[in-house]
């Protein structure tokens, strides 16, 4: 199962990749909008690792930074307007962070849960590797993700994984990492 972890996660990625790519120059009425694009944050530029950057978003954004065996920081803005949704019947918020201009990091993070407070993952990937993490206790990965506002209204939160597993997207390697985040987005 270990050895499955890392291509699940590359096909998580690989997903949420294409459902972030929202149209360029648009808003959520159609009208075409300039774009202002977004440079890499300081920690970003320095962390050695992929890098996010841009800074908060108007509906809000995710801070995050991963450590260990690859390093990243960074800020990412919360894609609203039909790219992260609430899913009612779920419970749950399917949340995509990322630069409007599609460059740099990408972060999903999946509110859902069935049962309590397990399940709930934070998938990132910048190009250089992938990661998945998840609350589930048979996942070895030690998560925990605190849900302070989960609703239609938006979510906010933060997450602590002591033993995330990434896969380096050059060599397949496993790469052993801790992840923090914290998120406060709203529609």
């Amino acid at each position: 199962m270990r050895h499955l972890r890392p291509y699940l996660a590359l096909l998580a990625i690989a997903a949420m990749t294409a459902a972030c790519s929202p149209a360029p120059g648009s808003n959520s009425s159609g009208e075409n909008q300039p774009s202002t694009g977004n440079q890499p944050s300081q920690a970003a530029a320095s962390s050695g690792g992929g890098g996010g950057g841009g800074g908060g978003g108007a509906n809000g954004s995710v801070t995050y930074e991963i450590t260990g065996d690859y390093q990243a920081s960074g800020e990412l803005p919360f894609l609203a307007n039909g790219v992260s949704v609430w899913i009612e019947s779920a419970g749950g918020w399917v949340a995509n962070f990322a630069n409007q201009s599609g460059e740099g990091a990408v972060i999903l993070i999946n509110t859902q849960a069935a049962e309590g407070t397990e399940g709930q993952s934070f998938t990132y990937g910048d190009g250089s590797i992938v990661l998945t993490a998840v609350s589930t206790p048979d996942s070895g990965m030690d998560c925990t993700f605190n849900l302070t506002k989960n609703d239609s209204s938006g979510l906010t939160g933060d997450m602590d994984c002591n033993s995330a597993i990434g896969a380096d997207t050059t060599t397949g390697a496993q790469k052993h990492v801790k992840v923090t985040a914290h998120w406060d987005a709203h529609p």
